[in-house]
């Protein structure tokens, strides 16, 4: 009987062990992670150097500047489609989805800030803030969807049966 239950209690151990995600994963999910945040910090650098551009500069030489940042961020974006394409990477298709969301809202930010009220420009400087609470929500979406994926994989049913045989 004891003989059993350490069986059983060593089975039980080397299930949770192999249960825990490999190292590779692991890494590939840090690499994603890192990715996303360094994406994120780029398009909240860009749009803060947007809006002290437009704070600091004379209004005619920062509708120039926001017009310019506009086109290169496009730019960027036409070449993550590009890369994408070519590599057939859904994921970095999806990238460039996000960047054509910010490319349009950079292209509209001089009319925007121009047209709106002092309130609602204000409301729109907070686009880095909201870029941050977007892909940090992605992160933690993409940690929990591996983490699902790589445990539903997991078969403990082939390795009771063969502990048991």
């Amino acid at each position: 009987m004891k003989k059993t239950v350490q069986k059983a209690t060593k089975m039980v151990e080397e299930i949770t062990q192999k249960r825990k995600m490999t190292q590779e994963v692991k890494e590939e999910l840090d690499k994603k992670i890192l990715w996303n945040m360094w994406i994120a910090i780029m398009i909240m650098l860009y749009f803060c150097i947007a809006d002290g551009v437009y704070i600091g500069a004379p209004e005619a030489i920062s509708r120039m500047v926001l017009k310019a940042f506009a086109v290169a961020f496009i730019l960027v974006t036409v070449l993550v489609f590009e890369i994408a394409y070519r590599r057939e990477n859904s994921a970095l298709g999806i990238v460039g989805i996000e960047l054509l969301v910010f490319s349009v809202i950079m292209l509209y930010m001089p009319q925007i800030l121009k047209n709106l009220n002092q309130g609602m420009a204000q409301i729109f400087a907070l686009t880095p803030f909201f870029c941050a609470v977007y892909y940090l929500v992605k992160s933690m979406i993409d940690y929990v969807k591996t983490e699902e994926n790589y445990q539903n994989n997991l078969s403990d049913v082939k390795e009771i049966v063969r502990e048991e045989e």
